[in-house]
């Protein structure tokens, strides 16, 4: 512990201080990420499916409503033409980012008090989500832009800006997830549980606002844009920066993968292996844990092998959870615990390598047309995903069935799909690694 002190508190003082506007932007940038985290505690991941359960929406219905933001956000095609209508973009990003939080978080919350059938909850579920997600990807790119002034620029300070971010956020979440998990378990006997997730719904868009006002306080920077851009230069001009292109299909190719169980696996195991909340929270708390003890052995990787290479070793050592994962039953629900925590330690890497993906061949002239490609391909691809799992589960549902003498669920199909897709991603980030990587970078890994 002494010995991350002695490593973190420099790092600090170097990175995040009110002593000018670039590094008061990224102290501002981890006030909003400590928030977020705090907040996304109750309006996603295990609450949220709870939130979806406790009003008789099933596991296929957890999946279109998790795809269905994946459609809305690909409404951030036109965001370059509806940005630089602006000079200064601030408050219009921010109005948005209310009233996306107003839609998301209050409009569904308060929708299943007049809807009362559960195919009607499900329709308006959908609609509401739309309607946010499409009148949020009008504006959230220009928050990529205006908060990418504040990125370090050197490598090695943009590794420990990343690690910081998250480690403090998921000090955060971990530390919420774990006492409400506990408060939510607790009162599961008395039939409280339902008003303690809705009321922690309410309380996640009071904090949405203390996030909004954080980001205020940030300098906003003129924007390069270029006034001539055309619809069609969204798709056109990326394509003509071909690292940057390569990084896009890795990332597009990610976002398929993640996104085949993303939803219906956390009702899987909430409602299937009837895992109580607790459990669950605990190992995604170990993730903190892990991230904080082995950050120093992650960045040694990261300067050794690259971004995209140590992102590649990540996807091959994943590969046999994945199995185990179909293999596991509640007759063997002993593994949850060692699955757990091996794909945490993976997740750290996962994570520290992929969150610089986006920044690494990205050219700052015509970013916002860059950025707007990079989400309608991610969201895209996602959204195929989500459908493609969707489907899988959607085949036999919440009905196992017994298969080579094991008893399965359709959702435990997604499992292999992933292992397959993670193992050709792997062995393709880890052989081809310098096909994604800037001459620069190349160049600084093979002088280690």
């Amino acid at each position: 512990m002494r010995r991350l002190l002695v490593e973190i508190v420099p790092a600090l003082e170097d990175i995040y201080s009110p002593r000018n506007e670039y590094s008061k932007g990224r102290l501002i940038s981890l006030i909003s990420s400590l928030i977020t985290a705090f907040y996304n505690v109750f309006i996603t991941g295990i609450f949220y499916t709870g939130f979806l359960s406790m009003y008789g929406i099933s596991i296929t219905g957890v999946g279109i409503v998790s795809f269905i933001p994946y459609i809305g956000s690909c409404f951030a095609v036109f965001s370059p033409f509806v940005l630089r209508r602006f000079k200064k973009r601030k408050r219009v990003i921010l109005a948005s980012k209310i009233l996306f939080y107003s839609l998301f978080i209050l409009a569904t919350t308060l929708m299943p008090l007049f809807v009362k059938t559960a195919h009607g909850r499900l329709v308006s579920l959908i609609a509401i989500l739309f309607i946010a997600y499409a009148e949020y990807a009008l504006f959230s790119p220009g928050i990529t832009v205006w908060f990418y002034n504040f990125y370090p620029a050197e490598n090695e300070k943009r590794t420990r800006y990343i690690y910081l971010n998250q480690m403090f956020s998921s000090v955060m979440s971990s530390v919420i997830l774990l006492a409400s998990g506990i408060i939510t378990d607790a009162v599961r006997a008395s039939g409280h549980q339902n008003t303690i997730i809705l009321t922690l719904r309410y309380f996640a868009f009071a904090l949405v606002l203390a996030d909004v006002f954080a980001q205020s306080r940030a300098k906003e920077y003129p924007y390069e844009e270029t006034s001539h851009l055309r619809f069609m230069d969204i798709f056109t001009v990326p394509v003509k920066n071909r690292k940057f292109m390569l990084c896009m299909l890795l990332m597009f190719s990610w976002n398929f993968i993640c996104n085949l169980n993303n939803g219906t696996f956390s009702y899987h195991l909430l409602n299937h292996m009837q895992f109580s909340y607790t459990l669950i929270n605990c190992m995604s708390v170990m993730y903190t844990v892990i991230l904080a003890l082995t950050s120093g052995m992650w960045r040694r990787v990261l300067r050794k092998h690259s971004w995209v290479k140590t992102f590649g070793i990540c996807n091959l050592l994943w590969v046999p959870t994945e199995i185990l994962w179909f293999l596991t039953s509640k007759r063997l629900s002993y593994m949850y615990v060692p699955i757990s925590m091996w794909q945490n330690l993976l997740n750290v890497g996962l994570n520290l390598s992929y969150a610089n993906i986006l920044y690494m061949n990205l050219p700052g002239d015509e970013s916002t047309a860059y950025i707007s490609f990079n989400v309608v391909g991610a969201n895209v691809c996602a959204l195929l995903g989500m459908v493609c799992g969707t489907w899988v589960v959607s085949l036999n549902a919440d009905t196992p069935f017994l298969f080579m003498g094991i008893e399965v669920y359709t959702v435990q199909f997604t499992c292999l799909m992933r292992a397959l897709f993670m193992g050709i991603m792997g062995l393709v980030c880890f052989y081809g690694w310098k096909a994604f990587t800037s001459e620069r970078e190349i160049a600084l890994v093979e002088g280690v």
